[in-house]
């Protein structure tokens, strides 16, 4: 499991703060802070759209994950424990006395075990990346358009057209 935390930690965003050693809600808050401190000192405009994303953890795409864990070099071995772990999984339901035919289970990721909020980082990153170019509010030449906490999620912007734009990704 640390071969593969290891691979997917370097792709994890700046902008996420949550399941990220020596980060946590007190850096995401001061870095929003921050940012609508500076834009009042500046007279500058800031739009915030706050997202908390339902059932995060059970939205997770497996084909996603697999693609970008093959693209991060995982090797054939861990790749066939994290299916074996994760996705060769079915489920049934049952009403009283009955029980439905078990169907493969095509999302979502386990949470409690140690490997998901590591997977779950690498998925929304998988979705933050069609954000990379749109406008947020700039800092020390860095664009910043969005904060994370875990699957909270702040989009930033200095117009409110911006704002509806970048939200239209997520």
């Amino acid at each position: 499991m640390l071969r593969i935390r290891n691979k997917i930690k370097p792709e994890i965003a700046e902008e996420q703060c949550g399941f990220v050693v020596d980060k946590g809600t007190s850096n995401a808050i001061y870095i929003l802070r921050t940012l609508i401190e500076r834009a009042l000192e500046v007279q500058k405009n800031v739009y915030l759209c706050f997202i908390d994303y339902t059932n995060a953890f059970d939205r997770v795409r497996h084909d996603e994950i697999i693609t970008e864990l093959k693209q991060l070099n995982i090797d054939g071995k861990d790749l066939r424990i994290i299916k074996t772990m994760y996705w060769e999984q079915t489920a049934a339901m049952r009403i009283e006395n009955k029980t439905s035919t078990f169907q493969d289970i095509k999302r979502r990721i386990r949470q409690g075990c140690v490997l998901s909020p590591d997977l779950f980082s690498l998925y929304s990153e998988i979705i933050m990346q069609n954000l990379e170019n749109h406008p947020g509010i700039k800092v020390g030449g860095q664009n910043i358009n969005n904060l994370r906490y875990a699957d909270d999620t702040v989009l930033i912007a200095e117009t409110k057209e911006d704002l509806q734009k970048t939200s239209k990704y997520r």
